[in-house]
């Protein structure tokens, strides 16, 4: 269920909010007055060899274009002052300013149109569409591209596009999926021009007049399978749209807007086209590894032989070694995600290669490794992973600082992700501080079920594998609350990108539970869930999408209360298993480099 905190409409303004069409008329008419038929059709001429140049309307650059051999003329100046001093408030359609202020009562208004950064939002202003929306004004170029933008700056649950041209919204729907609700005003000579195409996917709602809108509550905005259209000249009418086949239950957490990323990599998923499959059977987006992964891929089989015996052969051994060979399989998902990334603006697609665990406690080794990692691999979606703890905090923010993407790890509480989420901004800021791009992505990833294990023997039947999402919730909840705090605002207003949340540690471990326990519960919009590649299958198979986390953690804090009374102390427990997930990586990377120190001895020899 939508509620208005969760929801933000985003209203187009040109042929939506106000009659542009017949702005375009006056302009026709006037420019005809003034200099005749010949001038008036060269002004357009200029007007349209612009806008297919620049990709929008811009009249106050096609009226510099057209001066050229008027200099003398004296209605040149008065051109101007008619698009300058145009009354755009005669032109607002009927109700337009009514149905802005009711849906500002069923959540948040926000303009987002295409245009230039002059006349654009003096038409906006002069309209009184500014006032209503309070400032509210995102212009840019091809807004069907800059949801990203959106999300930054006007983070939400759910959004609801108004807009006159289907073909946009059909283009944003496909990026949001089924977080946007899309709605056709079918005003002006677009909307006419667009009645003889097939629009795939449908407008969610029709409405003849932007002032229907106003009849409207905010349940008829809820994304569903009917395409609704509403008329206030006759009652309205749902068409169904029967699907054949239900949606996979991946493809439900992608429409939500979580992304799903593989938590395993090896060369034969790779090789035989098993990740390429998950990328278009079950919407993965990105992938993470970890050194357990590696030991287990490198000593499962002799998938790595053939590169160790190569790289031993060129004089390569230990951690090197290892980096060449993690890097080799890393570059390769890199760039089958390319796509993803490019598509999503930088926000998806990624992939992570961790810092040795071995300085997990060196704050200057990790962030020289940090930086060695992101050079080697050569690749602008991939992570370099640095544990959260307070020996790597410095190092998360210096690498920020200098252009290194970071994937932080081993985070346990709220106060954990904090922590991160500090580092991330003042490496930022420090970036900003000194003019250079604040556009260094991060994501921060909290284990989950590492709680439960560390409980479920020690507490009452009843909070059983309850832990992990409890603290999954009251984290969101930070999340959500500081991605609306004044001092991110100010970031993501000079253009940086959010650290999003990871769901990490999500399979579930009790063989009486659920295998498909976290994902389902930690489903939530703006955040990542890590999958290993066992509960993907589960999840794909028989899983679902039961509702979106609360923004404000649900029953969290009521359930950690119920801890607390059992005895769990949440922090010392949380400072416990960060220390005991660095020992178990650094267990692991240790016989990882003992298999290919054997394997390079045993590989040495003659083929």
């Amino acid at each position: 269920m939508l509620t208005p905190a969760q929801t933000v409409f985003l209203f187009d303004v040109d042929n939506t909010l106000l009659d542009n069409d017949r702005f375009a008329a006056d302009l026709s008419a006037r420019l005809e007055q003034k200099f005749g038929a010949a001038g008036h059709d060269r002004y357009w001429a200029l007007y349209a060899r612009l806008r297919d140049r620049l990709g929008y309307a811009d009249y106050l650059a096609t009226l510099q274009a057209f001066r050229a051999g008027l200099d003398d003329d004296p209605n040149l100046l008065q051109m101007s002052a008619f698009l300058l001093e145009y009354p755009f408030a005669q032109r607002l359609y009927p109700r337009a300013i009514e149905a802005l202020a009711h849906l500002g009562t069923l959540g948040l208004p926000v303009v987002l149109t295409d245009g230039d950064i002059v006349f654009q939002p003096r038409k906006i202003q002069r309209s009184g569409i500014w006032d209503v929306v309070a400032g509210r004004v995102l212009i840019t170029l091809h807004k069907e591209r800059r949801l990203d933008l959106v999300q930054r700056c006007f983070p939400a649950s759910h959004y609801v596009a108004i807009e006159d041209k289907p073909q946009l919204l059909a283009a944003m729907k496909q990026v949001l999926g089924a977080r946007l609700t899309t709605v056709f005003v079918r005003q002006g000579h677009y909307a006419a021009e667009s009645e003889s195409i097939a629009i795939d996917p449908a407008p969610d709602v029709t409405v003849k007049r932007i002032g229907d809108l106003c009849d409207l509550v905010l349940p008829d905005f809820h994304a569903a399978t009917t395409t609704r259209v509403v008329d206030a000249d006759r009652e309205q009418t749902p068409t169904a749209t029967t699907q054949e086949h239900p949606m996979k239950p991946t493809r439900q957490l992608h429409d939500l807007g979580q992304s799903l990323w593989l938590d395993n990599i090896t060369r034969e998923l790779l090789d035989n086209g098993t990740l390429q499959r998950y990328i278009e059977d079950f919407s993965i987006t990105g992938l993470t590894s970890n050194p357990t992964i590696f030991e287990r891929a490198i000593g499962g089989g002799g998938a790595y032989d053939a590169g160790i015996r190569e790289k031993v052969r060129a004089g390569k051994s230990g951690e090197s070694l290892f980096i060449e060979l993690a890097l080799e399989d890393l570059c390769r998902a890199a760039d089958l995600f390319r796509p993803v990334f490019d598509a999503s603006h930088h926000i998806d697609g990624w992939v992570s290669m961790e810092v040795s665990p071995l300085l997990a406690g060196d704050t200057d080794g990790s962030i020289k490794a940090a930086r060695q990692i992101h050079q080697q691999a050569d690749r602008p979606n991939l992570f370099v992973k640095i544990p959260g703890t307070p020996e790597g905090i410095p190092a998360i923010e210096e690498s920020i600082f200098v252009g290194v993407p970071v994937n932080v790890t081993l985070l346990f509480s709220r106060e954990h992700y904090l922590a991160a989420a500090e580092a991330y901004m003042r490496g930022i800021e420090r970036r900003i501080a000194a003019g250079l791009d604040p556009q260094i992505a991060s994501v921060a990833s909290l284990f989950v079920s590492r709680w439960d294990v560390a409980v479920n023997d020690k507490v009452p039947v009843e909070l059983r594998n309850k832990l992990g999402i409890a603290i999954a919730g009251r984290t969101y909840r930070a999340y959500r609350e500081l991605l609306a705090s004044p001092r991110w605002r100010r970031l993501a207003d000079a253009g940086a990108r959010p650290q999003r949340l990871l769901w990490a540690s999500t399979g579930s471990k009790d063989p009486d539970a659920s295998d498909t326990l976290y994902v389902e519960a930690l489903a939530a919009p703006d955040t990542i869930d890590t999958i290993p590649e066992k509960t993907l299958h589960a999840f794909a198979e028989h899983g679902g999408l039961k509702g979106a986390m609360a923004v404000d953690g649900g029953d969290a804090e009521e359930v950690l209360a119920r801890f607390a009374e059992a005895g769990t102390d949440i922090d010392a427990l949380a400072s416990k298993l960060q220390k005991e997930g660095a020992q178990s990586f650094v267990k692991s990377w240790q016989q990882l480099l003992q298999r290919i120190a054997d394997k390079s001895a045993a590989l040495a020899g003659p083929r």
